[in-house]
């Protein structure tokens, strides 16, 4: 063994002599997630308890040429429990700060949602696959992975505290589909995001918005996606508070929806000790390919708290709680409504 170890290492050596290019710099995180989860949905009488547990190991892998431009892609993977691989894409990073992301680079728009303060732990009843709900404030921000997303400088345009992208998207091969049972596919996407992060008085403002039209390939669609979003925190001291607003059309699978999101919550830092509360309510009209935007609305309203406790360096125990209401199509759905309760912890590496 010893004889194939010095062997290996006169291999190594002379490969990095002879000029052939070496491994570029790597590094690794990630977390395991465990915890014991409870629904009580109001059409029974009893909590369903189960344990869930979810992992995340994170591979990051970069280099920079003389003339300075760092490259950097990465993969997941496992990714919250799933088994496989998802790579990063690539991204330059050039000498001024600014950055180009190529392959898989994602919305402008939604790069620039703020992250508004709610609730934590595995929370949440499964909810029925009819209800088209917006879910979040990057609802209806997507794009295919050929593309690109440009990223300004801190500071961009001689403005202090200001940066924006501008992303696009392009897949004209994929085939064009009609009638009201057709899948839709994304065919293009074209977005921009912008924040603004300033101070006053003890306070550190931060506000994001942005913009994503998409085109799809159905012939039958009455509409294309083009949703907007905006938001703002508010940092004093150890308590944050955030609120943000999202409403524009979008399209998937063999639905074509109209609606939008509202977030608000706060979070207090105490020591080791974090509060989070925080509600959201969803809504969309939700038709068939083709159709008008007539039928009743689904709606999805959901509030929740937590606490989060640092128990050691890297791990974090969460309590936390929610309520939901759904409505689909307008009528109360007992089964995916109701409340939930999670106990876990959280271990970072």
């Amino acid at each position: 063994m010893k004889k194939e170890l010095l062997l290996a290492t006169a291999l190594a050596s002379t490969v990095g002599a002879a000029g052939i290019a070496e491994a570029a710099s790597g590094s690794f995180s990630g977390h395991t997630r465990v915890g014991i989860t409870a629904d009580n949905p109001d059409s029974s009488d009893s909590d369903t308890v189960g344990a869930d547990q979810k992992n995340n190991f994170n591979v990051s892998i970069s280099e920079t040429t003389d003339a300075g431009v760092k490259i950097a892609t990465g993969f997941t993977l496992t990714d919250e429990g799933g088994a496989e691989s998802n790579p990063s894409g690539l991204t330059l990073t050039f000498t001024d700060g600014s950055s180009l992301q190529l392959v898989e680079a994602g919305s402008a728009s939604a790069a620039h949602a703020v992250s508004v303060p709610g609730g934590g732990g595995e929370l949440g009843i499964t909810n029925t696959s009819t209800n088209n709900s917006a879910g979040a404030l990057t609802t209806g921000a997507g794009s295919d992975y050929v593309g690109f997303d440009y990223a300004t400088v801190a500071d961009a345009f001689g403005i202090e505290g200001f940066s924006a992208n501008v992303s696009a998207s392009f897949n004209s091969d994929v085939s064009e589909t009609s009638g009201s049972a057709a899948t839709v596919s994304l065919e293009g996407s074209y977005a921009v995001g912008v924040t603004y992060k300033t101070t006053a008085g003890d306070s550190t403002v931060t506000v994001g918005a942005g913009y994503n039209q998409a085109d799809y390939n159905s012939q039958t669609a009455t509409k294309d996606g083009a949703v907007y979003h905006v938001g703002a925190t508010v940092a004093t001291g150890d308590l944050t508070v955030g609120a943000g607003f999202m409403d524009g059309d979008w399209l998937g699978e063999n639905n074509q929806m109209q609606g939008g999101f509202v977030s608000a919550g706060a979070k207090y830092v105490s020591g080791d000790i974090t509060f989070n509360i925080g509600m959201t309510s969803g809504d969309a009209k939700d038709e068939v390919i083709g159709g008008n935007a007539t039928s009743s609305e689904d709606s999805v309203d959901k509030v929740g708290a937590s606490v989060d406790y640092v128990i050691a360096s890297g791990v974090t125990g969460t309590v936390g709680y929610r309520s939901e209401d759904v409505k689909d199509e307008g009528t109360d759905s007992q089964t995916h409504s109701g409340s939930s309760w999670y106990v876990g912890a959280t271990v970072s590496f």
